[in-house]
C-alpha cells in the first residue's frame, strides 16, 4: 500500500548497512514521492540536517556500532523536533529500549515490510510537524505572556503612584480642630480607593467633614475622589477667602457636590454623609446622600444611628437634600463606616450587622485603630469592597492644632 504524499516532497536519509533492507526501504519511498539518500557517515548526517537538507533520518540501531545511541542522542539534543526513525531486530531490543528514553517513538522492526515503512514515514513526519507547531505556539503564548506581564506590572506602578496620590490628599490622622479629635482609615479592595474622607476648618466657627463612596472600583472610581478633594478644596478656600460669606448648611453643599459631580460627566455616584459642626452654637447639622450604613452617634448614656436618607450625588438633576440638627452634649462620639464593612462582618443578616456595628461604637474606645482590631478588618485576607472609617470624638482637653 502507498500513500500518496499531499505536501512538498520531503528528503528522506537512510542510513543502513543491510543492502537489502536499504534497497527494500530506497524503492518503497521513492514510489510514495519521497527523495531517498544513503549514508553511513554520522557527520553528513548531522550536516545535512543542520543546512535542512533532509526531513527524516532512518537509522538502523547497529549502523555505526556502539556510536549509534550517541549518534542519535546527539540529534534529540540539538534538533528536538526533528523526526527519527528507528531499525531494530531481534537481538538489539536494549539498545532499541534506549533509543525510546531519546524519545524516538517511531521503530521499524525486521524484516520490514514496505507499506509500515511508509505509514511510519507520514506518522513521524506528521508528529514532527505537530510539534514544531506546538512549539510555535508555546513559544508565542509564553511572548504573549511576558507582554502581559510587563503590562500588569507597569499598570500595578501607576495605580501605586495612584494610592500615593490619593494616600497625599487625605487629611491627617488624627486631626485636632476645635477640641474635636478626628480619625481616619481606608482599606482598598485593590490599589485604588473610591472611598474618600476630608475634614477641615471652613469658618472661625465651622467644621466640615465627610466620608463618601465612588461606585465601582479601579481608575475612573479613584478619579471621582480627586474631583471629591478638589470641591472640598474649594470650598474651603473660598469661605477662607471671604469671611462675609457664611458656611451655608449640609443638604445645600450636597446640592452643590451633586451638580459639580453631574457636569464631570464621569458616569459614576457617590453615596455621601456629609456633617457641619458649629462649635458656637455647639450643634452638628448633616445630610445623607445616599450613605450606608447611617453614621452612628454615641454618648457615655447612648448610641444610635442618626436618622436621615437622600439621592446618591451624581445620579440625579436638581435633587434637594434634607438638613438634619442635632444639639450637641459635652461628650459624643460620630462614627462613620463605608458599606464595605458590611461585606466583611460574619453576621448572616443586616440587621444584626447593623446592631453588631452599635454593639462594638458603644463600648466607648472609638479610636480608629481599636475599631479597626475589634471588626476583624486586620484579620481579613479578602476585601470584595473598600472599608472606610472616620471618627470625630468630642475633646476638650486639645486644642486646636
Amino acid at each position: 500500500m502507498v500513500i500518496p504524499l499531499a505536501r512538498q516532497t520531503k528528503n528522506i536519509l537512510i542510513m543502513d548497512q543491510d543492502h537489502e533492507a536499504e534497497s527494500l526501504l530506497v524503492s518503497c519511498l521513492t514510489e510514495a514521492d519521497f527523495q531517498v539518500i544513503c549514508t553511513f557517515d554520522v557527520d553528513e548526517a548531522l550536516r545535512r540536517i543542520q543546512e535542512g537538507s533532509v526531513h527524516l533520518i532512518i537509522a538502523d540501531l547497529d549502523v555505526a556500532g556502539t556510536e549509534t545511541l550517541k549518534f542519535l542522542e546527539s540529534i534529540t539534543k540539538r534538533f528536538p523536533t526533528f523526526p527519527v526513525i528507528v531499525i531494530s531486530h531481534p537481538g538489539i531490543e536494549d539498545k532499541t529500549m534506549d533509543a525510546f528514553k531519546l524519545g524516538i517513538a517511531e521503530y521499524l522492526m525486521k524484516p520490514l515490510r514496505p507499506h509500515v515503512a511508509v505509514l511510519s514515514v507520514h506518522n513521524a513526519l506528521d508528529r514532527a510537524r505537530l510539534r514544531r507547531e506546538n512549539l510555535k505556539y508555546r513559544e508565542q503564548l509564553e511572548q504573549a505572556n511576558r507582554e502581559l506581564q510587563a503590562r500588569l506590572e507597569e499598570i500595578q506602578a501607576d495605580q501605586q503612584a495612584g494610592r500615593l496620590i490619593q494616600q497625599k490628599m487625605l487629611p491627617p490622622s488624627p486631626s485636632y480642630l476645635f477640641g474635636y479629635r478626628l480619625e481616619h482609615f481606608i482599606q482598598p479592595a485593590n490599589y485604588l480607593a473610591g472611598d474618600f474622607v476630608d475634614y477641615h476648618q471652613v469658618s472661625d466657627s465651622k467644621i466640615v467633614f465627610f466620608l463618601s463612596d465612588v461606585t465601582g472600583h479601579g481608575a475612573a472610581s479613584a478619579f471621582v475622589t480627586v474631583l471629591m478633594k478638589q470641591l472640598s478644596t474649594r470650598s474651603r478656600k473660598h469661605y477662607s477667602r471671604d469671611h462675609r460669606h457664611e458656611v451655608k448648611s449640609a443638604a445645600w453643599m450636597l446640592g452643590w457636590i451633586n451638580q459639580n459631580v453631574l457636569e464631570a460627566e464621569l458616569d459614576r455616584h457617590v453615596t455621601i454623609f456629609l456633617g457641619v459642626i458649629d462649635r458656637e452654637k455647639n450643634t452638628l447639622n448633616y445630610s445623607y446622600g445616599g450613605h450606608f450604613p447611617q453614621a452612628i452617634f454615641s454618648t457615655p448614656q447612648e448610641t444610635y444611628f442618626l436618622d436621615g436618607r437622600g439621592f446618591p450625588v451624581g445620579l440625579f438633576e436638581g435633587v434637594e437634600y434634607e438638613d438634619h440638627y442635632l444639639e450637641l452634649p459635652d461628650q459624643f462620639d460620630i462614627t462613620l463606616f463605608s458599606d464595605g464593612i458590611l461585606e466583611i462582618l460574619p453576621q448572616k443578616d443586616l440587621a444584626s450587622k447593623e446592631a453588631f456595628l452599635l454593639e462594638t461604637v458603644g463600648r466607648g474606645d472609638n479610636r480608629v485603630e481599636t475599631l479597626v482590631k475589634s471588626l476583624g478588618i486586620r484579620a481579613t485576607k479578602h476585601f470584595p469592597d473598600d472599608i472606610s472609617i472616620l471618627t470625630l470624638h468630642s475633646d476638650s482637653t486639645h486644642e486646636q492644632r
